[in-house]
């Protein structure tokens, strides 16, 4: 097998495994919040809160991993992903949830700066979007399998055992990945940068720079943020209170959306082939913008189905394609740290919704976070169409 494929292989397995942990996280939630009486205040705390320790522990590492060993802080990362969903299964209450949740969350934040990043390096100048697409449809499988498998699980046994069966995947996909990488070239694993010490001001001109050159993209990483986040945490609670399904059948309800996630990302790099990636982004968030209104109005379940449908293509084809436009004009000794920025603001749109989607959820009904979710991705849309004829993108070499 080539070395590119090997490194995209293996990324493919990491990703798969990080996103698969925070999806049995997040299906878990009706459980928690029954089990512990959470309000929707608290689940937003929870879920906002640990989104913020994402965020700035991305910050933190995106920062210093250029330079380093990716492999190595990818294997850390996903080492520690698992003995954090250990760590879960000794949850007693509100402050115990939220502290090893905070955990997992901080595990986590291993990935995507470093993973995207090395992916971004390796396939720059060869089948960028196909290798965009391959990685990011491997975290939609490892999150499908896990939402489709998640509540069935804990209903048939007890709410800890889908926890133990993704740390000892995530051990068996780290020693899988570890043979993958076996012998790599060097130069794939590290690239070499000229290290020089910045005070704090110099830092934050260096990363406002990077954010001037992406400017028309930062919104857009927000809200795709917050799209995940909303769907993932409060899809489960909406159709738990406004329908009659099953905990199971819920599963399957969010499986459907992230399934066909799945098939989007994966065929994105033949997709984007025919249709510009600007042109792609502006309809899925006019899309996402639609189905959450809808969302938030209609609780057929068979409208609910074509809803998750769409939103399942719309959302995940936005993530390839940012990061594409990122990766196109990003120099490849400064990987870490520029994909760091732009998940920051990804996360940090995913705190502030999460949040504000509990605290409203608690004052007029658990369809406020899709409602609020629809009308940034309109606004997202305007934004777009203002800006059609400009690049949304600026050299960063």
């Amino acid at each position: 097998m080539k070395e590119k494929l090997r490194i995209l292989s293996a990324v493919g397995i990491y990703h798969a495994l990080t996103d698969g942990s925070i999806c049995v996280m997040s299906m878990l939630f009706p459980i928690f919040k029954s089990m512990f009486n959470l309000t929707y205040t608290q689940v937003g705390i929870i879920t906002g809160g640990g989104l913020l320790i994402t965020l700035i522990a991305q910050l933190l590492i995106g920062r210093t991993a250029d330079g380093k060993n990716f492999n190595m802080l990818l294997m850390t990362g996903v080492l520690l992903t698992s003995i954090s969903l250990l760590l879960l299964t000794r949850s007693q209450g509100f402050i115990t949830l939220i502290l090893f949740i905070f955990i997992l969350r901080f595990s986590t934040s291993f990935f995507h700066p470093v993973g995207i990043g090395w992916i971004s390096r390796t396939y720059k100048d060869d089948r960028l979007d196909w290798a965009m697409g391959i990685q990011s449809g491997s975290a939609d499988l490892g999150a499908f399998l896990a939402i489709a498998t998640t509540l069935y699980i804990a209903e048939s046994t007890h709410w800890t055992f889908p926890l133990y069966i993704w740390a000892i995947v995530g051990i068996i996909g780290l020693l899988v990945a570890i043979l993958l990488t076996q012998n790599i070239d060097r130069k794939y694993i590290i690239v070499k940068k000229e290290t020089k010490k910045q005070n704090l001001k110099e830092t934050a001109r260096e990363a406002f720079s990077l954010m001037k050159k992406i400017k028309l993209l930062l919104p857009a990483f927000m809200i795709s943020g917050a799209a995940w986040g909303v769907v993932a945490t409060y899809l489960p609670l909406l159709l738990n209170e406004r329908t009659t399904l099953s905990l199971p059948a819920i599963g399957l309800m969010v499986a459907l959306w992230i399934g066909i996630g799945s098939i989007s990302s994966l065929s994105y790099g033949r997709i984007s082939s025919r249709i510009s990636r600007k042109k792609l982004i502006l309809f899925s968030y006019l899309t996402i913008g639609i189905m959450g209104l809808l969302l938030a109005y209609f609780t057929n379940i068979i409208i609910i189905i074509v809803i998750m449908i769409l939103m399942g293509i719309s959302i995940f084809l936005t993530y390839p394609a940012l990061f594409s436009f990122v990766s196109e004009i990003t120099d490849e000794s400064v990987e870490s740290w520029t994909f760091g920025i732009t998940f920051t603001f990804q996360t940090g749109g995913g705190t502030i919704i999460l949040f504000l989607g509990g605290v409203l959820s608690d004052l007029f009904g658990i369809w406020m976070p899709f409602a609020l979710m629809g009308m940034l991705s309109l606004i997202m849309t305007g934004l777009l169409l203002a800006y059609r004829n400009k690049s949304v993108v600026a050299s960063i070499k």
